[in-house]
């Protein structure tokens, strides 16, 4: 069988800061059936010098404006060649052997739609918070915040991603969510891996860290409102405090791991350096700890659940 094949997309605007370390982070595990694709609508901040100095180990670098980020990430995937989709900000990294774990569990998972990994959350710096680890996805557990998508996590096939329209260049706030949710609408195949994929920075100079104000919380509340006028009235979603107990329910690591970075750091450091020297590809039809399958109304979720590292 034909081994898989994968594009990576970078939307880039003015985080020179970080450029290089994502770049690098890519550029150091490419291999043959990975290709790299990078977009910057204009930045004005050095990015483009970085840019064109790694310029020989991009495949395709677009600098071209953009109607926003949605807009760029589709940009990039309309020139993918790979047959699964993943993408990594330019303020976040990739892990090592990152690639060849998400080639790893595509070829092991080929009957499946979207991969929902894990990943760190790393401070500014770059220096390891705690690990993140994604919970089962559904239309409604999306809208309520029930379930908890990992972006530097999640990989895809290109025929689902294409599917389902790719970003709604539309959305200004959560179009990674959005992504999700149209997929989970359409009924695509979710699997849940162990695997941590990339790392997510945090910063104050980030959307996640609060820097886009009042103006990103209108149309956050906005694109939500998109999303949950599109459930039937089947798909309800929870009450806020009933939704916030069945989210720490489903997934009680994320909520260990907050507790352990406080009361045992050097348990995380720890975590986060053998993950650092762990280049080789991890197998995910092995050791596993648990698997299932189940069907949710507009959408089907495979759940497969491997050792963790």
């Amino acid at each position: 069988m034909t081994p898989p094949t994968l594009s990576i997309v970078t939307i880039s605007f003015n985080q020179a800061s970080y450029l290089k370390q994502c770049l690098d982070s890519v550029l150091s595990q490419k291999r043959e059936g990975v290709e790299f694709i990078v977009v910057d609508p204009g930045s004005t901040d050095g990015s483009r010098e970085i840019l064109e100095a790694h310029r020989g180990g991009i495949d395709q670098l677009i600098l071209e404006p953009d109607a926003g980020p949605a807009d760029g990430l589709n940009k990039g995937f309309a020139g993918a060649n790979g047959q699964i989709g993943y993408f990594i900000n330019s303020d976040d990294f990739l892990l090592p052997g990152a690639t060849n774990r998400v080639l790893a569990f595509f070829d092991a998972h080929r009957d499946i739609d979207v991969a929902l990994c894990g990943a760190w959350m790393v401070d500014g710096d770059g220096q390891p918070l705690r690990r993140l680890r994604a919970t089962p996805i559904t239309p409604e557990r999306l809208v309520d915040n029930r379930a908890i998508p990992v972006q530097q996590g999640v990989f895809f096939s290109m025929e689902a991603f294409r599917d389902v329209g790719g970003f709604n260049a539309e959305n200004r706030s959560c179009w990674d969510t959005e992504l999700l949710f149209d997929f989970a609408m359409a009924g695509k195949t979710f699997a849940i891996g162990r695997e941590r994929i990339g790392a997510f920075r945090i910063y104050d100079g980030s959307l996640s860290g609060g820097v886009a104000g009042a103006a990103h919380r209108e149309r956050l509340a906005d694109d939500w409102g998109r999303m949950r006028a599109r459930l039937s009235p089947q798909q309800r979603p929870f009450p806020k405090k009933l939704a916030r107990l069945a989210k720490n329910l489903a997934n009680p690591f994320n909520a260990a791991e907050a507790l352990r970075a406080k009361l045992a750091p050097s348990s995380i450091f720890r975590a986060w350096e053998r993950d650092m020297q762990a280049a080789a590809p991890v197998s995910p039809g092995h050791d596993a700890l648990e698997k299932g399958r189940h069907t949710e109304e507009k959408g089907r979720c495979n759940h497969i659940l491997d050792a963790e590292n």
